[in-house]
């Protein structure tokens, strides 16, 4: 009922935005405001898992084919663990702040490409993580394809117990991603396509995984409102051959969607 009120009130174009895990080069025109809520939910390490991760972002278009955004980010997660042979179920909460900063060069009709540039840097409770982007994306009639070059950089503050007192390590990570996406439009309002996500992380002198993940996404769009759907399971790891279930999940599902005023 929500959502069809929602519906019913847009009178404005939203950006179309298509997919997930994958960004196209479309920025809000001057003066556009968006606001978009996101939820991810990560399924099964190698003992029980289940996690969920929620984003609510407030974009708005400052013009000259720059935008920005504003995010409030909780996420919290049961699972179990062990500790010499010892299993024990653990949960963890998370909050932070994020900012993004999105500038379009070229579009994906009009010129041969799209390409977009993306910075964002998160401030969290125990970690502050510097993100950017390259975006390239292209439309051809009703098939739509995108592709992401993503690197993060991550100052991380680990507590841990040590008989009286607690001890802080820190440790840097750097993570490396490349994002593709295809969706082939039904119609002016249905998509479907499939997304690749592959995720490299280094960490403590060492690369710890190459994971790749595919699976199917969904788009649901009207004049300024729009609902994605995309299921990703873990494929492999190509680092060792075999699923990395310590650090990624078997399964991530999420949903996003938008409203524009």
């Amino acid at each position: 009922m929500l959502l069809g009120l929602l519906i019913g009130t847009i009178s404005i174009k939203a950006q179309d935005r298509l997919f997930t895990y994958t960004y196209q080069s479309n920025v809000l025109n001057k003066g556009q405001k968006e606001l978009e809520v996101w939820t991810t939910m990560s399924n099964a390490h190698e003992k029980y898992y289940r996690a969920f991760d929620h984003r609510l972002e407030f974009e708005i278009g400052l013009g000259s084919k720059l935008q920005t955004a504003f995010y409030l980010n909780y996420g919290y997660s049961k699972g179990i663990v062990s500790n010499n042979n010892i299993d024990s179920v653990e949960t963890n909460a998370s909050y932070s702040f994020s900012n993004e900063w999105k500038l379009k060069l070229s579009d994906p009709v009009v010129n041969p490409i799209g390409t977009a540039l993306y910075f964002e840097y998160t401030f969290g409770t125990d970690e502050i993580e510097l993100e950017s982007k390259l975006i390239f994306d292209k439309q051809i009639g009703k098939t739509v394809q995108a592709l992401n070059v993503v690197g993060e950089y991550a100052f991380i503050n680990e507590f841990e117990n040590n008989v009286n007192e607690i001890l802080i390590k820190r440790k840097n990570e750097i993570t490396l991603e490349l994002n593709y996406a295809f969706a082939y439009k039904l119609n002016n309002n249905f998509s479907f396509g499939l997304e690749v996500f592959n995720k490299n992380r280094y960490e403590e002198k060492d690369w710890k995984y190459n994971v790749l993940s595919a699976g199917p996404c969904f788009s649901y769009t009207v004049e300024g409102f729009w609902v994605n759907l995309t299921f990703m399971p873990q494929i492999t790891d190509f680092k060792t051959g075999n699923q990395e279930l310590t650090d990624n999940e078997k399964i991530q599902t999420r949903l996003a969607f938008s409203y524009e005023f």
